[in-house]
C-alpha cells in the first residue's frame, strides 16, 4: 500500500464510493420521477464501478508489475462502462423523440458511425484507455440533448473530461521528469485523480438536489 500515499488513497477511495452513492441517488431519481430509463442508467455505471476497483487494487499490491494485467482489465472496463453509459443515455435522447424518429431507430446511426471512427490501435491498456474516450463523448452528446439530467450532475459528468485532460499532461510529465508512469509519481497522480473526486461529487449533489425537488413537488402537489 506504500505506492500511494494517504492522501491519495484518500482521493481514491473517496472516487468509488462517490460513483456507488451516484449510482444509488440515479436509482432512487427514477424511482420519484416513475422513469425506469433511470434504473438502467444506474446499472450502466457499474462497469465504471468493476474498473475503479481494479485500480484500487493494483495499488493496495505496489502497483506491482506481475499485477498490471488489472490495469488492462481496468481499461477495458472503462471502455466496456463507456459503452453502457452511451447506451443509457441513448435511451434517456430516444423519448424524447418523434414516434417516427423511434421507429427507423433514431440514434443508430451516430453509433455505428462512432464505432466506424474508432482509431487502427493495436489493442493496449493505452490504446483501450485512449479508445474509451470515443463512446464517452458519444454519451454526453445524448445525455445532453435527452435534457433529462440534472444540469449540476451533468456539469460533473462533463467534468470527467477535465480530470481526462489533466492526467493526460501528467502522464507524460511523470514519464519526462521521473521516468515513471503517472501512477508511481504520488503528488502527480492524486492531484489528477482529484478532479474525479469533484466530478463525482459534483454528480452526486447534482442528483441529490434533483430528488429533493421533485420530492418536494409532489408533496405540494398532494396538498
Amino acid at each position: 500500500m506504500h505506492a500511494l500515499s494517504i492522501p491519495t488513497w484518500v482521493i481514491h477511495t473517496s472516487s468509488v464510493i462517490e460513483w456507488v452513492a451516484a449510482i444509488w441517488f440515479i436509482w432512487l431519481y427514477g424511482e420519484v420521477t416513475g422513469n425506469r430509463a433511470w434504473f438502467g442508467f444506474a446499472l450502466a455505471m457499474l462497469p465504471a464501478l468493476v474498473s475503479a476497483m481494479c485500480a484500487c487494487t493494483w495499488h493496495f499490491f505496489d502497483n506491482a508489475p506481475s499485477l498490471e494485467w488489472l490495469v488492462t482489465l481496468q481499461a477495458t472496463m472503462t471502455v466496456v462502462g463507456n459503452v453502457t453509459l452511451m447506451l443509457a443515455a441513448w435511451w434517456l435522447w430516444r423519448q424524447g423523440k418523434s414516434d417516427r424518429e423511434r421507429e427507423t431507430g433514431g440514434g443508430f446511426g451516430a453509433i455505428a458511425l462512432l464505432f466506424l471512427l474508432f482509431p487502427d490501435l493495436p489493442i493496449s491498456k493505452d490504446s483501450l484507455f485512449a479508445i474509451s474516450l470515443f463512446p464517452y463523448l458519444a454519451f454526453l452528446w445524448f445525455l445532453t440533448r435527452s435534457q433529462q439530467a440534472p444540469r449540476l450532475a451533468l456539469i460533473g459528468f462533463y467534468m470527467t473530461l477535465v480530470f481526462v485532460g489533466v492526467a493526460i499532461p501528467a502522464g507524460i510529465y511523470a514519464k519526462v521528469a521521473y521516468g515513471e508512469s503517472l501512477a508511481n509519481v504520488d503528488w502527480l497522480h492524486g492531484s489528477a485523480e482529484s478532479f474525479l473526486t469533484l466530478s463525482n461529487i459534483l454528480i452526486v449533489l447534482g442528483f441529490r438536489q434533483a430528488i429533493v425537488e421533485q420530492r418536494r413537488e409532489s408533496n405540494e402537489g398532494v396538498k
